[in-house]
């Protein structure tokens, strides 16, 4: 694993306990006993909470004039995985993992990792160094243009209901140890499946392929 400090210097913050830092940033895969691979996994469980609370409330107090449907939008953009993949990227946070595999920029273990990396600070330096951190993060997603983008469901529903006269209909598959399996189905010609950590997640991923079949790039 590579230095850290650089990393330290990146997110603005330099943790007291190396340990905490090292549990986040060491995939569960790798992880040579199950108490590691159960901090990972936990670390990554409380970055998840901590990171939607603090985007909540920055999201509040920077367009407390806007409505629900805005802040709720807004905040699945800014929470989802290739928002937090992104962030990733910009840390180059894949020189600093410790993994048995060689990941891909677009793998879900990054913003799994990043997570980790924000429940590790929480536990370090408490929220308010966890809030300084997302806001260095993430201030240049804050922009109202930028949240106002529709996510896949919202797209998806209008597109079939103009083009089709449907609405697509979501079916659990199952859950799973990554969280949820979905099938989305728009009549009877387009199908696909998606997955995520939660319900909403794991639709949003399943409209996502279906726009990808409907409306090929």
């Amino acid at each position: 694993m590579e230095d850290v400090s650089e990393l330290e210097r990146l997110i603005g913050y330099k943790f007291k306990k190396k340990d905490l830092l090292g549990f986040a940033l060491r995939r569960a895969s790798y992880a040579p006993n199950s108490e590691e691979r159960r901090m990972n996994e936990k670390l990554e469980f409380l970055g998840d909470a901590v990171l939607n609370a603090v985007i909540t409330f920055m999201l509040y107090k920077k367009f407390h004039e806007k409505d629900e449907g805005f802040l709720s939008n807004a905040r699945s953009f800014l929470v989802r995985r290739e928002t937090l993949n992104e962030v990733g990227r910009n840390l180059d946070l894949v020189k600093y993992m410790r993994s048995e595999n060689l990941l891909s920029y677009d793998s879900k273990v990054i913003s799994n990792t990043l997570e980790a990396l924000i429940g590790a600070i929480y536990l370090d330096g408490g929220i308010k160094k966890v809030g300084s951190v997302v806001r260095r993060l993430f201030f240049r997603y804050f922009d109202e243009k930028t949240l106002e983008q529709k996510n896949p469901k919202n797209i998806l529903q209008e597109y079939t209901q103009r083009e089709f006269g449907v609405l697509p209909k979501y079916v659990y598959l199952r859950k799973c140890k990554e969280g949820f399996k979905v099938t989305c189905k728009v009549g009877k010609d387009f199908v696909a499946r998606g997955s995520g950590r939660t319900k909403k997640e794991a639709e949003m991923d399943a409209a996502r392929n279906v726009l990808r079949i409907i409306k090929p790039t």
